[in-house]
């Protein structure tokens, strides 16, 4: 749908044969009470994009054009769409992939 909307659906097969794809399912460990340890280092996905569940904790942040890293906080049962660097290059950069990480905090389950 996010090809068809920018009008490439004409490539969609291409593009799609071209990408490689895969599943990571990722859980960390609780930090010590009241430590906050990074889960994942700041980065940006290189893959056409990352659909993530965060299961209630909150310790996605995203780093605006700022330079400031924002919280993320979802409703339950909540998912985020994060924009790899390919479906980036492939919309000629209409859409952005934010740089982010993942922090953890010893408080929170």
């Amino acid at each position: 749908m996010i090809l068809e909307s920018f009008g490439l659906e004409k490539y969609m097969d291409e593009l799609i044969d071209i990408a490689r794809y895969q599943l990571r399912i990722m859980k960390y460990e609780k930090p010590k009470a009241n430590e906050q340890t990074i889960g994942v280092p700041a980065h940006c996905d290189s893959n056409m994009m990352t659909l993530l569940y965060q299961n209630e904790v909150n310790g996605l942040e995203i780093q605006n054009k700022d330079g400031e890293w924002m919280n993320t906080k979802l409703s339950p049962n909540s998912f985020i769409v994060i924009i790899g660097e390919c479906l980036c290059v492939w919309l000629n950069g209409r859409l952005s992939s934010p740089y982010h990480r993942v922090m953890m905090k010893g408080n929170e389950d």
